[in-house]
């Protein structure tokens, strides 16, 4: 069976570790005469305090590591929707890129042949037009 300390070894006990947590000789001596715990306890209970200091800050420094990480995962997470809008835009914009260029070269055939009929028509005003000794030759319509 284990024995509890007393509230007044403990407060003790607790007093002494906030003033430092390493034990001098001076120290323990005067906590046995102060606690009537022997050396070993006094040793022991002091150890095991911190460990859990220890302990609780690893704990601490845990949580904060989560925190930052979830924090991060987010980020990624929302630069991964970002970068799939993006990826996605961009395959818009290069559709209607193609679609505008198709357009462009449908347009230029059409001012080749609309040129082509131009020049054709001025060919044939030019050499039959009004003043030409050959505009009777042409067939009438």
């Amino acid at each position: 069976m284990v024995n509890r300390f007393e509230e007044y070894q403990i407060d003790a006990l607790k007093s002494a570790f906030e003033q430092s947590q390493q034990l001098t000789k001076n120290k323990k001596i005067e906590l046995v005469t102060a606690t009537g715990l022997d050396v070993e306890q006094i040793t022991s209970w002091f150890n095991r305090n911190r460990a859990q200091k220890r302990a609780r800050k690893s704990i601490g420094d845990l949580e904060l590591t989560k925190a930052e990480l979830q924090q991060a995962l987010q980020a990624l997470r929302e630069g991964r929707e970002r970068e799939a809008e993006l990826q996605k835009e961009l395959q818009a914009r290069e559709k209607k890129e193609a679609e505008l260029r198709a357009e462009n070269q449908d347009l230029k055939h059409q001012l080749a042949i609309v040129g082509g009929d131009s020049q054709f028509d001025y060919f044939l005003w030019s050499s039959h037009g009004p003043g030409s000794t050959q505009s009777n030759n042409l067939p009438r319509s």
